[in-house]
């Protein structure tokens, strides 16, 4: 539960890919989270495993504003690569640091919320690669920059379920908050 996924490029995560092949081991781990409230999902072809929360059983885990748009960036970032037919083993695609970064900029660039710096979009970054969404490479120190993986989990995290529950969000009138930095969006899949 601490990991949330499970991909099979990461290290360690074969063997737990392994056993929900076995028909009576997965239905044993899909009966534990069951009563937690998690739907176990098993994407078999993208090479990856997790589970999500069951919205009508559980309350639905908080992202920051700033987590939220760098998930959303990861995805629009992932249907770009399909589009283009850029897409690698496991549905996973390949960019760096730098691109994600530009694109995360391009987003926010007018809103009247300052961007994240470079380091603290990195460490948002890391703080989806312990969830397996993203790998980050090793840094580039003459290029300045590192790879960036994608994986397709980011459509099942990031899905249609989850844009819609941001546009209900984002459709509610709010009052305005005095500081703007502690928002917190709900999100339906993360």
């Amino acid at each position: 539960m601490r990991n949330q996924f499970v991909h099979v490029e990461d290290r360690g995560a074969a063997t737990l890919l392994e056993t929900l092949h076995r028909p009576e081991l997965a239905k044993l781990v899909e009966a534990y989270f069951d009563v937690a409230g998690y739907n176990l999902v098993h994407r078999e072809t993208e090479g990856w495993a997790g589970i999500l929360p069951d919205p009508e059983r559980t309350s639905l885990p908080r992202l920051r504003i700033d987590e939220t748009i760098a998930l959303l960036v990861m995805r629009r970032l992932w249907e770009e690569a399909l589009q283009l037919g850029e897409i690698y083993t496991n549905g996973t695609v390949r960019t760096t640091l730098n691109e994600a970064y530009a694109a995360y900029q391009g987003l926010v660039a007018g809103s009247r919320r300052a961007a994240l710096a470079p380091n603290e979009f990195r460490d948002v970054l890391r703080m989806l690669e312990r969830k397996a969404i993203v790998r980050l490479g090793e840094f580039d120190a003459d290029a300045q920059d590192m790879d960036l993986d994608i994986r397709a989990l980011v459509t099942s995290v990031a899905g249609d379920d989850f844009i819609a529950s941001l546009e209900q969000i984002l459709s509610r009138p709010v009052a305005p908050t005095p500081d703007a930095d502690d928002q917190a969006v709900v999100v339906g899949e993360a």
